[in-house]
C-alpha cells in the first residue's frame, strides 16, 4: 500500500476530498439520526447504527451524487495550492497519514486473522476431530417426553454432562440428579462442585470442550441459529468430546443438526421422533380478561411490567396467582412453582420464559399478547414460539387434554398453531477464543473477524457489545487475556447502575488482576438495607431484581479474577446475601398486595394493557380546558369580546 508524499497529496486532491467526504458523512448521518429518533430508537444504539448505515451508503450511487453537489459547491480545490493555507493542508495530510497506518495496520490484521483461522469451521476442535462420535437425536414439540428420556440416559451413563439453555433447568437437573448420584452445577451465577462427582450439570455457554466425556446432553438446540447465544449450542454440537451426544430439540431444527454433524464426520446412531403425550385443542370459549381465568390457567404477557399489572388486576380481584419471569432470582422463581404446584394459587402469569423447560400442571395456556420485543422491535410471535408456549398445557398424568385461547389476537394464535415453523437454514458461530493470540488490538481483531465471510453453513453472532466494551477498556490495559474474559462475563448492559459497577471492577481487575471483593458485597448488603424501606411495591421488587442482578456479576468477577484466600469466602457471604435477597422478592409476592394502576387525574383502575397513565375520560377533559382557555368561553361578557 503505496503514501504518498506531500506533493503528491496536493496533486490528487486529497486536500478538497478529504474535507467533502467529512462533509457528505456529518450530514448524513445527523439526517440518520434524527430519523432513529422519530422512530423512537434508544439513544445507545445511535452510534453503531449511524456507522452501519453509513458504511452502506458509501457504497451506493447515492453517495457519488452527493459527493459531486458538494464538489459544485466549493472551490477547495483551489485554496490548498495557495500558501495561505498550507497549514490546512498540512493538517489534512496529518490526518492522511493516520488514515493510511490505520488501513495498513486492519489489513495486517485480516491477513493474520485469516492465517490464524482454520480453512474449515470444525477444524477448530483438532481435538474432537480425533473422536468418531455418535449421536441421538430426540426430535419433538413440547410435553412430547423428548428431554425426560435424554435425561434417563444421563443419569445411567458413568461420567456425563448436561448443558442447558436456561440456569433454571440446569438447577433443575442438578437437584434431580443428586436423589440418585453426585451431580456438580455450574452456571454464571451458581457453582456447587460435589465432592466425587462424575455428572455436571450447567448452562450451555460454561461448557468445557477439553473434557472428555462417556454421554452428553444438550438441550433446546432449535436456540442454535439465536443472534446472540447460538454460537454456544453450534461450539457444543462442533466441539464437545463426548462418546455419546443425545440432542433434544424442536422438528424445525432437525435438518440443521444433521448438516453439522455430517460436516464433523459424526454418526447419526439414532432418531428419537416423538409426538406430544396429550392433545392440544383450541378452547371454545370466548376469552375476555380478567372475566375467563380459571384454575390452572397460565397467562402469558411478554414483560415484567405486564405480568406484575396482570397479577395486580387479578389480585383486586380477589384472585392469587404465581409469576413467573425471567428477571426473577432462581429461589423466587421456585418458590412461586410451589405455591402453583401446592395448590395456594390457582393462575400463574408468565413471560415466555415458561415455554422452555418448566414442567407445570398448566390445563389452558391464555395468550394475553401476541407482540414481544426482541431487543430491536416490537414485533408478532413467531409460530414456532405460539407453539412452544401454548405446548406447556396439558401436562400427562394430570390432564388428559390442553388448551390454548388468546384475547385479542385469538384468529392470530390459531394460525400460527397451524403453521409449520421455517426450517433453520444456518447456525451461528461466535468468536473464536485463540484470536486472542494473534499480534495487535483484540478490538481490531474482533471488526477483522466481523468483516470475515464464513461457510454458508454458519453466520455469525452478534458482537458489536463486546467490541464497544474491548474499545474502552484498551484505553486502561494491554492485558488481552485479561480484557477478553472480561468482556465475555454476562450482566444487563441496558442498566446504567450495573454497567458502572462492572466498568468499576473491570478498572480494578485491569490494576490488581487478583482482587478482593469483600467490599463491594458489603457495599451492596447497604444498598439492600435502602431498598427495604421502599413502599412502592412494583419499585421495589424492581430494585431487588437489580440487586441480585449486581450479586451474580460479583460473583462472575470473584470466579475468574477473586483471591485465591479470600475467593471461598466470598462465594459464602454472597450466597448468603444472594439467598436473602431472594426471601425478600419471595415475601413481596406472596404477602403484600400489588399496586393496580390508577388513572393519574381520577384514580380509576386502568386495565393492565392501557398504555398511558390518564384514563380517555380525564384526557378528553383535559384537552377540552386547555382548548377553552386559548380559544374558548369561560363567562366574562360576551364571546366575541374574546
Amino acid at each position: 500500500m503505496h503514501i504518498m508524499s506531500f506533493e503528491e497529496f496536493l496533486e490528487n486532491g486529497k486536500p478538497e476530498m478529504s474535507v467533502i467526504i467529512q462533509r457528505v458523512a456529518d450530514r448524513y448521518k445527523k439526517n440518520y439520526k434524527n430519523t432513529l429518533k422519530r422512530q423512537h430508537v434508544p439513544e445507545y444504539q445511535y452510534k453503531n447504527l449511524c456507522q452501519k448505515e453509513w458504511k452502506v451508503f458509501r457504497k451506493t450511487k447515492d453517495f457519488d451524487a452527493a459527493v459531486k453537489k458538494e464538489m459544485m459547491q466549493g472551490k477547495e480545490s483551489r485554496k490548498f495550492f495557495n500558501p495561505k493555507y498550507r497549514k490546512e493542508a498540512e493538517a489534512l495530510y496529518d490526518q492522511y497519514l493516520e488514515e493510511m497506518h490505520a488501513r495498513m495496520e486492519e489489513e495486517r490484521l485480516k491477513n493474520a486473522v485469516l492465517t490464524a483461522i482454520p480453512e474449515r469451521i470444525r477444524d477448530a476442535y483438532p481435538a474432537t476431530r480425533q473422536l468418531k462420535r455418535r449421536f441421538v437425536l430426540h426430535i419433538g414439540p413440547t410435553n412430547s417426553g423428548k428431554t425426560y428420556e435424554a435425561l434417563q440416559k444421563f443419569q445411567n451413563a458413568e461420567e456425563a454432562v448436561y448443558l442447558a439453555p436456561l440456569r433454571l433447568l440446569a438447577l433443575e437437573v442438578y437437584e434431580t440428579t443428586n436423589m440418585f448420584l453426585p451431580c456438580s452445577l455450574l452456571t454464571g451465577e451458581e457453582e456447587d462442585i460435589m465432592p466425587g462427582a462424575t455428572h455436571i450439570s450447567e448452562t450451555i455457554e460454561m461448557a468445557d470442550l477439553s473434557r472428555h466425556y462417556d454421554m452428553a446432553v444438550i438441550d433446546e438446540a432449535q436456540m442454535i441459529s439465536d443472534p446472540s447465544r447460538g454460537g454456544a449450542w453450534t461450539a457444543a454440537i462442533l466441539g464437545l468430546c463426548a462418546d455419546e451426544i443425545h440432542i433434544c430439540m424442536a422438528p424445525h431444527a432437525e435438518d440443521i443438526v444433521k448438516r453439522l454433524i455430517e460436516y464433523c464426520g459424526d454418526e447419526i446412531v439414532e432418531i428419537d421422533r416423538r409426538e406430544r403425550m396429550t392433545p392440544l385443542e383450541l378452547d371454545p370459549d370466548n376469552c375476555r380478561f380478567p372475566d375467563i381465568v380459571k384454575p390452572g390457567d397460565a397467562l402469558i404477557v411478554f414483560s415484567k411490567r405486564s405480568v406484575i399489572n396482570v397479577a395486580a388486576e387479578l389480585q383486586g380481584k380477589g384472585i392469587e396467582c404465581s409469576m413467573i419471569y425471567g428477571a426473577l432470582p432462581y429461589e423466587t422463581r421456585k418458590a412461586e412453582t410451589e405455591r402453583f404446584l401446592n395448590g395456594e394459587t390457582k393462575v400463574v402469569v408468565a413471560t415466555d420464559a415458561i415455554g422452555m423447560g418448566l414442567n407445570l400442571p398448566i390445563k389452558r395456556v391464555v395468550f394475553l399478547e401476541t407482540e414481544k420485543y426482541d431487543g430491536y422491535e416490537i414485533r408478532l410471535l413467531k409460530p414456532e414460539e405460539v407453539q412452544q408456549i401454548a405446548g406447556r398445557a396439558g401436562r400427562k398424568g394430570i390432564y388428559e387434554e390442553g388448551r390454548f385461547t388468546a384475547c385479542g389476537g385469538r384468529k392470530f394464535i390459531r394460525q400460527s398453531m397451524k403453521m409449520s415453523p421455517e426450517e433453520i437454514d444456518f447456525a451461528r458461530i461466535r468468536f473464536p477464543g485463540f484470536l486472542v493470540a494473534v499480534e495487535g488490538k483484540l478490538s481490531g481483531v474482533m471488526k477483522r473477524w466481523n468483516e470475515l465471510e464464513t461457510e454458508s453453513l454458519f453466520l455469525k453472532t452478534d458482537i458489536d457489545q463486546q467490541i464497544d466494551l474491548c474499545l474502552w477498556l484498551e484505553n486502561h490495559s494491554d492485558d488481552k487475556e485479561t480484557i477478553y474474559r472480561l468482556i465475555n462475563i454476562p450482566f444487563n448492559e441496558k442498566n446504567d447502575d450495573i454497567l458502572f459497577l462492572w466498568k468499576t471492577l473491570a478498572l480494578r481487575v485491569a490494576a490488581e488482576n487478583n482482587i478482593d471483593l469483600t467490599r463491594e458485597i458489603e457495599a451492596l448488603a447497604r444498598e439492600k438495607k435502602r431498598i427495604s424501606g421502599m413502599t412502592d411495591t412494583s419499585q421495589h421488587i424492581q430494585q431487588l431484581e437489580f440487586l441480585y442482578q449486581k450479586y451474580d456479576l460479583v460473583h462472575n468477577f470473584i470466579r475468574l479474577f477473586g483471591k485465591l484466600d479470600t475467593r471461598d469466602a466470598n462465594k459464602e457471604l454472597l450466597r448468603k446475601k444472594k439467598k436473602e435477597v431472594s426471601d425478600e422478592l419471595t415475601a413481596i409476592l406472596k404477602k403484600k398486595k400489588l399496586k393496580r394502576r390508577q388513572c393519574s387525574s381520577c384514580g380509576r383502575f386502568l386495565p393492565y394493557n392501557y398504555p398511558y397513565g390518564m384514563c380517555s375520560d380525564c384526557y378528553e377533559e383535559m384537552q377540552a380546558r386547555r382548548y377553552n382557555r386559548y380559544y374558548g368561553y369561560y363567562g366574562y361578557g360576551d364571546f366575541e369580546d374574546y
